[in-house]
């Protein structure tokens, strides 16, 4: 499964980067009630390199808390600050 994560203001270049990501979820058979039906959400902290001045930086976003594995794909588009 592909997901797009959008850094709005790169803390190397201040620009905007659009990041692939490869994302492997688990498939977990719930009991559905109130609770397990609202959705519920992981943080993940991960290094990406700033397309711009090729240096690395480290982001934390959150996603599905169904998530096994997180891979940077590549970078989708990206604009200078």
């Amino acid at each position: 499964m592909e997901e797009i994560l959008e850094i709005e203001e790169c803390p190397i270049c201040s620009g905007k980067h659009t990041y692939k990501l490869k994302v492997k979820t688990i498939s977990i058979l719930r009991l559905f009630t109130i609770e397990s039906s609202l959705p519920k959400t992981k943080e993940f902290t991960r290094i990406f390199v700033c397309p711009v001045k090729k240096e690395k930086f480290e982001a934390s976003f959150s996603l599905s808390n169904d998530i096994e594995e997180i891979a940077i794909e590549g970078i989708k588009g990206d604009e200078k600050g």
